[in-house]
């Protein structure tokens, strides 16, 4: 049975495929670092900023009370992940830093959303231009056609074009090849669902404030069909010699390692493989 793949997977067959092989065919565990624990506290911010009940928000108070609900919403998912982020890291700088951090990077979401909303809201009530602004959040898209599956972080319809968003706290602003293919395989998807091209897909740097799109046209489409059907094709087996090793500067950096880094180049061992590779074959 061919494997539904996403996005993230694809790529990471791509970065390297012994990572791959580890990572969804044996379904060994990954760990959170501090960065992933923050990362998901600013998209579960973003995600709930758009369910914020708006009947006491008017013209007069929207400016203050939305970077009010929105600041809120992300203290509520940093006081949760708090506890995870004490057991990784004891310096209580280094978790304020993170914290200010991404307090920076929500901060210019709100001033990019308030300032578009300020060009909408005339002659509308705050309600009005606040849901002309709301995207559909964490929207699940599947391709039956081409094995491939995925969460988009945002979907919004804007004077009759659909864009595709995904936030982005990477350190750079920059659509790498990685970004571009995943751009791709979601207006994929969106094209076999609702049988037509999105306009646009793109990504919302957080950490600089910027937005950056692609045109989609059937050349972006093609390359989105051409890699799942590669990836497909190279992970049918599930030999683990068929996975070779891609050694880079994303083994290992300054603040951390791949999680299977030691499996690759240190002394821990695959327990159970043979019983792990079966329980997949079976799956």
């Amino acid at each position: 049975m061919t494997r539904l793949e996403s996005p993230s997977s694809i790529n990471t067959f791509k970065q390297c495929k012994r990572k791959y092989f580890y990572s969804y065919k044996l379904e060994l565990p990954r760990t959170d670092s501090i960065a992933t624990l923050t990362g998901k506290a600013v998209h579960e911010a973003l995600e709930n900023f758009y369910k914020i009940n708006t009947s006491e928000i008017t013209k007069n108070n929207y400016q203050t009370l939305l970077r009010h609900e929105l600041m809120h919403l992300f203290n509520n998912a940093w006081t949760k992940a708090l506890p995870n982020l004490i057991k990784l890291e004891n310096d209580k700088e280094t978790i304020r830093a993170y914290y200010q951090d991404c307090f920076l990077m929500l901060d210019n979401f709100i001033r990019d959303f308030l300032s578009s909303l300020s060009s909408v809201i005339n002659g509308s009530s705050f309600e009005d231009a606040f849901n002309k602004l709301k995207p559909k959040t964490e929207v699940f898209f599947q391709s039956e056609k081409h094995q491939v599956r995925g969460y988009i972080d945002a979907m919004l319809n804007f004077n009759n074009e659909v864009y595709i968003i995904d936030y982005k706290t990477s350190s750079r602003d920059h659509v790498s090849e990685e970004y571009e293919l995943q751009l791709a395989i979601y207006a994929l998807m969106f094209n076999e669902m609702y049988g037509k091209l999105p306009d646009k897909v793109g990504l919302h740097f957080l950490r600089h404030g910027t937005k950056k799109f692609l045109d989609v046209n059937q050349e972006l489409i093609e390359k989105a069909k051409k890699e799942c059907e590669f990836v497909h094709l190279k992970t049918i087996s599930n030999d683990i010699a068929d996975y070779e090793k891609n050694p880079s500067p994303l083994c290992r950096w300054k603040n951390g390692q791949c999680d299977y880094y030691n499996l690759c180049f240190g002394q821990s061992k695959i327990q159970n493989y043979d019983k792990l590779i079966q329980i997949n074959k079976d799956a």
